[in-house]
């Protein structure tokens, strides 16, 4: 392993420049930086003397970054960790005093002044987002910044300005302490004023900035705060990033006062040997004084605490002179080591005594574990674990980029429950807290900078990581982030930023964090694969071949995908033939599934309806828009599932079955884990025939290492073969016992598999005489109570009833389109494929042929010519009326040239009344599938209502198929009804509204929302053949892949329809 130079490292690093100062303030260690070559290149970008429109300023007094962490003065308080229970925290979140303009030349200049009228002010909560406060207004895009680039300045009349002000009193007892003001996050610049002096400024919207207020306070009275926010700065062209663009306060503010002599920072190394078991642990601790001086007399006490809470290493160790430095190091043998698996923390104490007098303890949770990349692969504990991964925004329906801690739960518990073990910050460092809690249950986090520029685009002349005048931002966003997160067992990887080109920036910053990091993680640069500065090949949606090709040139580095599976609406097809590919070559390690959650805003209609608003629906008209590009959530933005999820579940699992004798009761069962024994598990099955349970069991006493295969013993019962049943065995997997967020029980992996065994199924109707008749231009068929009819002038089944009750309420027509999906319109599927849209309803009927077989058959066939945009190709339906009691429908499609384009679907459909609204069926469900997305689905018997079966993606689209469907019914709750079987299969689904109400319309004009879809006097029923697939490896290009498109070539079908 990697040994630390323990007693030659020192503790440089927890510094960078301040750029520009207030007199008086402490300065930062200044960057060396070559300035006049610098200055050559300056003339190339418009100058400004404001500090938001300069590269060179970036903070004004901001305290150097640190570990996140808050000292106590009792050990039980810092174990406790309740922040507001230390007499030293005063949070300054909730209601402020606001004004907002839209033009930075009309913000106030003078209202930090004390004495300043703020009567007239309204209120704001802090943290929030002003425009979900009813200020200015939120704007989405994809990439762009909403105006006219030109950095570092920002657009005169769209500069908007948010001025707060509150007060706070300041117990007396903080007068010999040094008191911090705290703010988490505020986008994008902003300055502060205490007591009507100027603190200091700072940017970058995503991490901490620190102000010393000790010199502005009235100590044990009433003190007044104001802050000045910039909706757009400098700064802001580096956070170009794929979300809404709001502004504010958004994270905590709050103060804290520490001892004149205090623990400035820390960082925890542990470092395993060669056998990854025992670890070399290492405490590199500063401590801090506003007078460096003046650091004298301290010692510093370390304990380390094993999850039981049992001490095992405790150290006491004086300051040397005046070094600020102390340094712990200790051997430790046999740690339980952390990862997403088993997340094992020990609880570090630090306690700093001044003369012997305790001063302050800081308490922080930690892990041991390491991150390599070796052997062309990344590398967890000796591990080379596969990341099964999202990328995440920081989203909340209700309040925007402000997320509270029981999202984050939320967020971790379903990622646990669905198989995801890794997210990457996409695409700047998230709240604090987030991280605490990765760490505490378990989560892999690629760790981003917030570095966007997608907007400048990617030439290397105007790209921002290749301008060297850009360097010191890139790396104070670079470090503040390192610093905040550095002690975080769950941060494997670095991310230098996402989009922004390639160039010398990242090439720094690379070097930095590795300068920096004693812990040696990878570093990740996803616009760096061409480059030396990436450990990790990491690209965005790759195709399956490149990731082929990259297993074929002996490959020194992983490839784990940044981006993939873009899930905007009904998506995430073929994800199993992704890992079918992953999981045979060893660099090819996983990805990030684009992405978590839809950022849809909750908002209501006039009259009251639900919707998620995206992209334009919340700023005045002209605005830039990327739309609904930013609903690509594998869940909705309340946290509720989407149906691709499922799939996500069951191809990210980690145990594999295999029935391996089925008489004999033999499993095999393979262990995808790297650090869990299968013993954590229960395992059970279940006999199933046509969906009707009828048998089930346990498989006992499974022991099994991580990635190992094993055969265990249970035992399944003979089957008695009956005529017409298939026969299943599912198998599951559930948590043993409640283990962090997951309770026991819950399941975990699961599969299918069909059993050899089944007889056909004669037919047990004795068939009678058909009755045919012709009559108001209508032909007739009548079987018992059966009847059904055709129109003679459109060939078509019009009629379907029993004992007289009508059922249908429009004739069956050719079906060839499907209400296109998001994938479809970003790719030109939806254009090509339209003339298919219209081709079915415009079907004109040439030829009709009828005739009566025999006694007990009728048939009649109906010959069509589609629409010239189709090339007048032929569609046939056969109907044959058998006085069995059923009618078959066979169908042929003949194709009039070789040059059409693909076929969204090819089926037919017909609608019923709309008390026909009980479905069942026997097929793969119980959430809708694809011919690319069902390895979730099992083959089963459900039911439910119609209206069920419809999910409500934010722009409505295809959605509620079931795939491979032997046979479905459509009844009233009386249970009469129609059904259809499969020959063998059918693909189907049914709305409550006609298929043209899921259709887009002009998009430009007209954006469209599941408000707009609302049940209506009918039931859509589609019998097809087959859907495409729905894709999922881009939204913007990508088509589904070539196994599941439907090329425009001959094709029969058929399925039968019996009344009930």
């Amino acid at each position: 392993m990697r040994k630390q130079l323990l007693l030659a490292v020192g503790m440089s690093g927890f510094l960078f420049a301040a750029h520009a100062q207030f007199d008086g303030a402490p300065m930062e260690k200044p960057q060396a930086k070559e300035e006049v070559a610098k200055e050559l290149r300056r003339d190339k970008y418009p100058h400004s003397n404001n500090d938001w429109e300069n590269f060179d300023v970036l903070h004004i007094n901001r305290l150097p970054s640190a570990a996140t962490f808050l000292g106590y003065p009792t050990k039980k308080l810092a174990v406790d960790g309740m922040k507001s229970a230390s007499p030293y925290y005063m949070c300054l979140n909730g209601t402020w005093k606001f004004q907002y303009v839209p033009k930075v030349a009309e913000r106030p200049l003078d209202f930090w002044e004390q004495g300043f009228d703020i009567s007239g002010w309204a209120d704001i909560t802090v943290p929030g987002n002003w425009e979900l406060q009813g200020f200015g207004y939120p704007f989405y895009v994809g990439s762009g910044y909403g105006f006219k680039k030109n950095p570092p300045l920002i657009p005169v009349d769209n500069s908007p300005v948010g001025s707060y002000k509150r007060t706070f009193t300041v117990p007396a007892n903080w007068k010999n302490r040094q008191v911090v003001l705290h703010f988490g996050s505020v986008a994008s610049s902003f300055y502060v004023w205490v007591n009507g002096k100027q603190v200091g400024y700072s940017q970058d919207s995503k991490t901490p900035a620190e102000f010393d207020l000790s010199d502005y306070l009235n100590w044990g009275g009433e003190n007044e705060i104001a802050v000045q926010v910039f909706k757009f700065s400098d700064g802001y062209y580096l956070e170009d990033q794929d979300f809404w663009r709001f502004a504010g306060i958004q994270r905590d503010v709050y103060l804290y006062a520490r001892p004149q002599t205090h623990i400035r920072d820390f960082e925890v190394v542990t470092d395993l040997d060669d056998l990854y078991t025992d670890a070399d642990f290492s405490l590199y601790l500063e401590l801090g004084n506003r007078n460096p001086e003046k650091i004298k007399g301290a010692e510093v006490e370390i304990e380390l605490q094993e999850p039981d809470g049992r001490s095992i290493y405790t150290e006491r160790k004086k300051q040397q002179k005046e070094n600020p430095d102390i340094l712990f190091h200790k051997k430790i043998i046999a740690p339980q080591l952390w990862s997403a698996e088993k997340p094992n923390l020990y609880r570090l104490l630090l306690t700093l005594r001044v003369n012997g007098k305790v001063e302050e303890v800081v308490s922080r949770l930690v892990g041991f574990r390491e991150c390599e990349t070796k052997h062309a692969q990344l590398w967890v504990n000796g591990k080379p674990v596969y990341i099964k991964g999202v990328n995440r925004h920081e989203h909340d329906p209700l309040t925007g980029h402000v997320v509270d801690e029981a999202s984050m739960i939320k967020d971790i518990q379903l990622m646990k429950q669905f198989n995801i073990n890794s997210v990457r910050t996409s695409h700047y460092p998230n709240d604090p807290r987030w991280y605490e809690l990765c760490d505490l249950y378990g989560i892999y986090v690629v760790d981003e900078a917030n570095i966007e520029s997608h907007g400048m685009g990617y030439d290397p002349d105007k790209c921002l990581a290749n301008q060297p005048e850009w360097e010191k931002a890139f790396v104070d966003r670079t470090e503040r982030m390192f610093e905040r997160d550095k002690n975080h067992p769950c941060v494997i990887v670095w991310s230098l930023g996402n989009e922004t080109g390639e160039g010398c920036n990242f090439a720094t910053t690379y070097k930095w964090i590795h300068d920096h990091d004693r812990s040696h993680r990878p570093v990740h640069s996803e616009d760096g694969i061409k480059g030396p500065y990436t450990d990790i090949f990491c690209p965005m949606y790759k195709k399956l071949d490149v990731l082929l090709n990259w297993t074929l040139y002996l490959p020194n580095k992983p490839l784990i995908l940044c981006e993939y599976a873009h899930a905007m609406g009904n998506s995430v097809g073929n994800l199993q033939d992704y890992w079918d590919v992953i999981e045979k070559y060893p660099s090819l390690q996983g990805g990030f599934i684009w992405d978590w959650v839809d950022q849809g805003i909750a908002r209501k209609t006039s009259d009251g309806r639900f919707y998620w608003a995206y992209g334009g629906d919340m700023a005045p008209e002209g605005t830039p828009s990327s739309k609904n590009f930013c609903m690509n959530g594998l869940i909705a933005a309340d946290r509720t599932l989407k149906p691709h999820i499922w799939e996500v579940k069951k191809v990210y699992q980690n145990i594999a079955f295999r029935l391996a004798d089925y008489h004999n009761g033999l499993v095999e069962l393979t262990n995808k884990y790297f650090f869990t024994d299968l013993s954590d598990f229960t395992f059970g099955w279940r006999l199933e025939g046509n969906g009707e349970v009828l048998a089930s069991g346990t498989i006992d006493k499974v022991e099994l290492p991580a990635q190992e295969k094993g055969l265990f013993k249970t035992s399944f019962p003979a089957i008695d073969e009956r005529p017409g049943v298939e026969y299943y065995l599912n198998f599951y997997a559930y948590q043993k016992s409640d283990a962090g967020l997951l309770k026991a029980g819950e399941e975990l992996a699961c599969e299918q598999v069909r059993l050899p065994f089944g007889k056909p199924d004669p037919s047990l109707q004795v068939a009678v005489p058909v009755k045919a008749e012709e009559r108001s231009g209508r032909m007739e068929v009548t079987v018992r109570k059966m009847k059904v009819a055709f129109d003679l002038s459109t060939g078509a089944l019009c009629s379907y009833q029993t004992d007289g009750k009508e059922m249908i309420k429009e004739a069956l027509r050719p079906n060839f389109w499907r209400p296109s999906t998001d994938n479809d319109l970003g790719s030109d599927l939806a254009k090509r494929c339209d003339p298919w849209r219209h081709a079915g309803r415009e079907a004109k009927l040439v030829q009709i042929e009828k005739q009566l077989i025999t006694a007990d058959k009728y048939e009649l066939t109906s010959t069509y010519q589609l629409p010239e945009s189709v090339g007048h190709s032929s569609f046939v339906v056969k109907y044959l009326v058998s006085g069995e009691g059923y009618v078959d429908v066979s169908c042929l499609f003949i194709p009039a040239n070789d040059t059409l384009p693909l076929l969204p679907r090819l089926g037919v459909s017909l609608t019923l009344n709309r008390e026909y609204d009980q479905m069942e069926w026997f097929g793969r469900g119980p959430h809708e599938n694809y011919s690319d997305r069902w390895t979730s689905a099992f083959v089963g018997r459900y039911k439910g209502n119609v209206w069920e079966q419809y999910f409500p993606y934010d722009r409505p689209q295809e959605n509620g198929n079931k795939t491979e469907v032997r046979w479905m019914t459509l009844t009233n709750k009386a249970g009469s009804g129609l059904k259809a079987v499969g020959q063998p299969y059918i693909s189907t689904s049914a709305y409550l509204f006609p298929t043209e109400d899921l259709s887009e319309v002009d998009l430009k004009k007209h954006q469209r929302h599941l408000s707009d879809i609302q049940p209506k006097d009918m039931v859509t029923w589609n019998i097809d053949w087959k859907q495409m697939g729905v894709g999922g490896d881009t939204s913007w290009g990508a088509y589904p892949h070539q196994p599941y498109l439907i090329p425009a070539v001959r094709h029969s079908f058929g399925f039968r329809l019996y009344p009930l």
